[in-house]
Formats: C-alpha cells, sequence, structure tokens
C-alpha cells in the first residue's frame, strides 16, 4: 500500500544520489533538513520540486523501501571506480532513452520489412580478435589508412557514418538534456544496445576525439559477439586486456602501418607518425608495436611515461577549445546521429509515428523539433 506522506529515508537517498546535501535545497524549503529526520512533512508542491531537481520519479518518494535505480544493461566498465548499483542519474536517463529509442525503432523496421542484420552476433562465443578485426574492416569498408588524411574531428564523423550506413545506430553527446547535466569520462566513454534492427551506440563526447574512435570500434565489436553493455577504456593501460578493446586496436591500427613506421623510424618519431596516419591515440598506437615486437619493453615504458606526463600537463588534446561552441542545433544533430534523425522524420511523415511520441523520443519541444528539421531543408 503506497504511503500518504514521503518517506525520509527516500529524501534522503535521492539527495545522496546527486550528491548534494540538505542545505543545497534551501531553495525549495528552509525546512529541507527536518524532512529527512522525518520532523516536518514537505508539501506535494515542495516534492515536485525536488524530484525535479533529484531526478527521481515523484512516486518513489512515497514508497516504503529505497528504489532500485541501479545500471539497467551490463557492466563492463574495470577502471570505473563507482558501482553499476548507483550509476549517475545523466548515465540511468540516458540509457533509458536509448532504450525507448530501441524500442520503437525495432518494432517501426521489422514492420516496415526491413532485414535483420546479418552482421549481428557473427562472433558470438569466439574469443579470436583478429577475426573480428577483419570482419568490422570489411563491414565498414576501412582500408589501412583510412584516416590519414583526415583531422582527428572528421575521422569521428567518417566513422559514424561508415557504421550508420551499416544499419547502426550512433548517438553522442557531451551533456544530457541540452547541456545542463554533463556526462563525465571517469563514468563512461560510451554504451551499446544490441538488437538485430536497430542496435543503438552511444559515445561520450566529453571524451577526446582520439578516443572516441576507440570507443566506436570498441562498441561496434560487442555487436558481433552480442553483447549489450556500458564500457570505460582500458586498452591505455599497459596491464589491463580485454577482447573488445583488441578487436579494436587492431581495426584501427593494422599491423601493417606498424611495422612501415617502425621499421624505418626511432621509437617516438614512428609513434607520432603512427598517430597521424590512423589519427588513434599515441598510447595506442605504442601498444600495438609493442605487441607486434617492434620496440623493446624499456622503450614502450619509457615513451609512454612521457606520454602519461603530457596528458597530466593538457586536458583532451585533440579536442579544439574555442570561446564560442556548436550551436543548439548542431548539439541535437550529433546527439541524435542522421541515422535516427532520418528515421524520425520518414516516421512522421508516413503517419506512422505520433508528434507527441517524436518529441518524446528525441528529447525536443514541438518548436525545437520541427525548427531542427527546416534548418535541414526538412519540413514537417
Amino acid at each position: 500500500m503506497a504511503r500518504t506522506t514521503p518517506n525520509p529515508k527516500v529524501i534522503a537517498w535521492a539527495m545522496e544520489r546527486v550528491h548534494k546535501e540538505p542545505s543545497d535545497f534551501a531553495s525549495i524549503s528552509k525546512n529541507v533538513e527536518r524532512w529527512v529526520t522525518g520532523e516536518k512533512i514537505p508539501t506535494v508542491k515542495q516534492m515536485q520540486k525536488l524530484a525535479e531537481k533529484t531526478h527521481v520519479p515523484l512516486p518513489y518518494f512515497y514508497d516504503d523501501v529505497i528504489p532500485s535505480m541501479s545500471l539497467q544493461i551490463p557492466d563492463y566498465r574495470t577502471t570505473y571506480s563507482g558501482n553499476a548499483e548507483n550509476p549517475s542519474p545523466e548515465l540511468y536517463e540516458t540509457i533509458n532513452l536509448m532504450q525507448s529509442r530501441q524500442d520503437w525503432l525495432s518494432a517501426y523496421l521489422e514492420d516496415s520489412g526491413t532485414e535483420p542484420l546479418s552482421f549481428m552476433g557473427a562472433c558470438a562465443g569466439d574469443q579470436d580478435a583478429k577475426r573480428a578485426a577483419s570482419m568490422i574492416r570489411s563491414i565498414l569498408s576501412l582500408e589501412d589508412g583510412w584516416a590519414r588524411s583526415l583531422r582527428t574531428d572528421e575521422a569521428v564523423r567518417a566513422l559514424r557514418k561508415k557504421i550508420e550506413s551499416v544499419g547502426v545506430y550512433t548517438c553522442a553527446g557531451s551533456y544530457f538534456h541540452h547541456g545542463s547535466r554533463p556526462y563525465t569520462v571517469d563514468e563512461f566513454r560510451g554504451f551499446v544496445l544490441t538488437d538485430n534492427y536497430a542496435p543503438i551506440i552511444f559515445l561520450n563526447t566529453q571524451d577526446a576525439k582520439s578516443a572516441q574512435l576507440f570507443t566506436l570500434i570498441h562498441e561496434f565489436a560487442h555487436l558481433l559477439f552480442n553483447e549489450t553493455g556500458v564500457d570505460d577504456m582500458v586498452y591505455e593501460i599497459p596491464e589491463k586486456e580485454d577482447l573488445c578493446d583488441s578487436v579494436a586496436a587492431e581495426v584501427l591500427v593494422p599491423a601493417s602501418l606498424v611495422f612501415t613506421f617502425f621499421d624505418q623510424m626511432p621509437p617516438e618519431q614512428a609513434a607520432s607518425s603512427l598517430r597521424k596516419a590512423t589519427k588513434a591515440s599515441e598510447i595506442v598506437c605504442l601498444r600495438r608495436a609493442r605487441e607486434l615486437g617492434c620496440i623493446t619493453r624499456d622503450d614502450f615504458f619509457r615513451i609512454y611515461s612521457d606520454y602519461k606526463r603530457r596528458l597530466e600537463e593538457i586536458s583532451h588534446p585533440d579536442q579544439a577549445r574555442s570561446g564560442g561552441g556548436p550551436s543548439y542545433y548542431v548539439v541535437q544533430k550529433s546527439m541524435l546521429g542522421d541515422l535516427f534523425a532520418d528515421t524520425v522524420f520518414e516516421g512522421v511523415k508516413s503517419e506512422q509515428l505520433l508528434f507527441t511520441d517524436a518529441y518524446r523520443l528525441t528529447d525536443m519541444k514541438a518548436s525545437s523539433f520541427e525548427k531542427f528539421y527546416a534548418e535541414e531543408g526538412r519540413y514537417l
């Protein structure tokens, strides 16, 4: 039976979930600390404001027990200091949004007669990183050195386009819900949701561009192994190893390029040249060279130590700094991904998707939704 008054324990839990103290909610009421002790009962209006600020659904505050809002998908992170029982509201709600998109997409595509994707689960049960990497290169038409003439940000966009061209939806963002709530790279680099019709890769763009390239291929590898989950990046740490990391490294830094550069140049120069040719991070290039026997252990750790020192001096070296920033519609275009934006447009135009559902799935208001497509020359 539901409570008629808010549960003080849930109120305390909701505040702790967003790393805030009762005093941080003084704008709602001067009695918030007494809500936690049960000495004072908040009004429904006050609870509505608290629910909005803590990103917890209002009904949860009227439960007898503290609700479970643990990670909804498998946790493949190995370096994250937190745990799956307490994801940030930003990650939790982003996964919910992507799952809602996938539910609609999968049903819509199947009803439309779309064939299931043939490569989904193609390597399930297999532990052969080289076979999976070869398959990804073939699926995505990635030739050795494909990123050589591109800037790193251009390479990320080009790779997203290649992934979407084979039917995988890529969504990306630095913030949840219109720039007000940032993601953190410490918590996750990306996640993937498998589905035979509408697999989704989500990319945390707070990360360095070279790391985003790695994450995209890493998550694509999970699709071949038929795995849904949230990830960090462990390949950059010499002592760690992971199958999908190995696949991503094989794809982004082919052995042929490693041998070409390290056979012709000193290790430091070869690592720099390899990075420019592949747009992978320096540590990924170094680890590939070490794995292939192109540099000694001592050379690896000497260059790696210098790499770590430089990372401490500058944050996200691949990301350009500017005083302004992209417009709302540019951000939304990246967040939605071209393939999802196109599918929603088709769904609305064919009247198989209601406008109200389209607004919910794109996380936009009606006016923003219509202007977003008008910016692309498409009118609803």
